[in-house]
């Protein structure tokens, strides 16, 4: 039944927010604590952001006080008012609201109805939706965003970024003053992060109870009041931002100092190409892409959110179909080919979008890793040798450092850091030739950044030659040994070795040819 929609302008005036405390919050999964007596307050006015490293409790401590989990132990206070049994309805009900690390939409409802529901306005007339007015007050919500998408847009056809900028949206529609932010940026370019971002500080200025999660410790820096650190579930160290730095923070996220070194040149490249992509073509997306990668090279991909990079990556696995060009691999043409079969002949893909086109959420940790091998493994009277499946799979996700509470668990009980750790470690079992890397590290702590980093260089070393999408420049100049840039669906310049920098690739992927 059609309900009346709230009313809010997010730049008006001040808004009445609370405080919004957890004290002595206990949280277990399995028996394994993952929440251990944490306390920490969220005050109105303010930016209150948690760091740590992944697995360290951050996300479950605000899925606790949005009421998508119940605590085990610990009390929760919104205004010094004790909230017993919170759900999420509950949580909403009372202004809190959590933007989630993953986009919750509805695939197959419009941005519109999305951003409305359980919220519909009535129209004149009984049982019938006011249109007119969401359609205008969501171009009111959408401009605050710079979201320019069309409101009539099915949610599963929007990008990964503009489907976490609907999220934030929601937040506003639904007259929240306690917002909470999980990773909103990890899929976001600069522009769309610095967009959200003064959203933020506006909100801040209104009032709002803000809680902030990320792993990018730059921003961290410049957006924080106050930050507290989480480090094996539970809090380490609270401080005011102003006393906080860059290497005060890792120091206690992860208890010893990490170094990220970029990947040394070799003398000599390999002259064999195991990945050609000539005047690959699909209309509205890319045109005339041609490169080559050679074996134990790592090529980038560099440009902005829509410039048709994860485009050309899902043609070349056969997620679509090229109306142009040629794709060979180690010499043999790829013809109307499937993600299937290019993973049995050795190319792999990780998608920037684990949720959707990586994990099976449902599926415990042990089969996800071991999924893309299946018709690899061995058989006992015509069925899967489970003991050699859990060995392979569990030396897999050791080589990857995945910490898990324990290995029969859905995946989905994974914080986003380990989830990608695993289908890292899925595509390492896959032994690929060429493995094609899109935001590798989205969603991932300093310290498994590095570690991250540090796999891709080892596969390089063995020959594998690696394609790396990334909207991190400086990730790019990192683990690099040539880049190319692509604006528009179109390649605009090529970078290698040295030329590498973040104010080159910024001229080229803002504008065609860096003009």
């Amino acid at each position: 039944m059609a309900v009346s929609a709230p009313q809010q302008n997010v730049v008006g005036d001040a808004v009445a927010s609370l405080a919004y405390e957890a004290l002595e919050i206990s949280k277990s999964f399995g028996g394994a604590k993952a929440l251990d007596g944490v306390s920490v307050d969220f005050r109105p006015g303010e930016i209150h952001t948690l760091v740590g490293e992944n697995g360290a409790g951050k996300s479950t401590l605000l899925r606790v006080m949005s009421g998508i989990y119940e605590r085990d132990g610990g009390e929760l206070r919104l205004g010094g008012e004790s909230l017993e049994r919170l759900t999420p309805r509950e949580a909403q009900h009372r202004g809190i609201y959590l933007v989630p690390q993953e986009p919750t939409l509805m695939p197959h409802l419009s941005a519109l109805e999305n951003l409305f529901v359980g919220i519909i306005p009535r129209g004149r007339l009984p049982f019938t939706v006011d249109w007119k007015r969401m359609r205008e007050s969501a171009g009111d919500y959408f401009a605050q965003l710079g979201l320019a998408i069309d409101p009539r847009q099915r949610a599963e056809t929007l990008s990964i970024a503009q489907q976490q900028q609907l999220e934030c949206a929601r937040a506003l529609v639904h007259n929240c003053s306690v917002i909470f932010f999980d990773e909103p940026t990890s899929p976001l370019t600069a522009h769309e992060a610095e967009m959200l971002f003064a959203l933020m500080r506006r909100l801040r200025e209104r009032n709002f109870t803000l809680g902030f999660i990320s792993h990018r410790l730059d921003e961290v820096l410049e957006l924080s009041d106050r930050i507290t650190v989480l480090r094996d579930a539970r809090v380490v160290a609270t401080m005011d931002a102003a006393d906080a730095s860059r290497e005060l923070l890792v120091n206690e996220m992860v208890g010893h100092q990490v170094t990220i070194q970029r990947r040394h040149a070799r003398a000599a490249q390999s002259d064999d190409v195991a990945l050609s992509v000539q005047q690959l073509q699909r209309e509205g997306e890319f045109h005339n892409i041609s490169f080559e990668v050679h074996r134990g090279e790592v090529l980038g991909l560099a440009g902005l959110v829509g410039s048709g990079r994860t485009e050309i990556a899902e043609t070349i696995f056969g997620l679509r179909h090229a109306e142009a060009g040629r794709i060979t691999l180690e010499g043999h043409q790829l013809v109307r080919h499937s993600p299937r079969s290019c993973i049995d002949r050795g190319l792999i893909y990780l998608s920037e979008d684990r949720g959707r086109n990586g994990i099976f959420a449902d599926v415990q940790l042990p089969e996800n890793v071991s999924s893309a091998i299946v018709p690899r493994l061995p058989r006992l009277r015509g069925l899967l040798n489970r003991r050699v499946e859990q060995r392979l799979a569990g030396e897999a996700m050791e080589r990857t450092q995945v910490r898990a509470l324990r290995r029969d668990v859905p995946i989905r009980s994974l914080s986003g850091g380990n989830q990608q750790k695993a289908l890292f470690a899925r595509w390492l079992l896959a032994e690929p030739k060429v493995a094609i890397f899109d935001e590798p590290t989205r969603g991932v702590d300093v310290g498994a950044k590095a570690d991250i980093y540090a796999l891709i260089d080892g596969l390089a070393r063995d020959g594998v030659a690696i394609i790396v999408i990334s909207s991190e420049l400086e990730e790019l100049t990192w683990i690099c040994d040539r880049v190319i840039a692509v604006y528009e669906g179109h390649v605009t310049g090529e970078l290698s070795g040295e030329q590498i920098t973040v104010a080159a690739l910024g001229r080229l992927i803002v504008e065609e040819g860096g003009a």
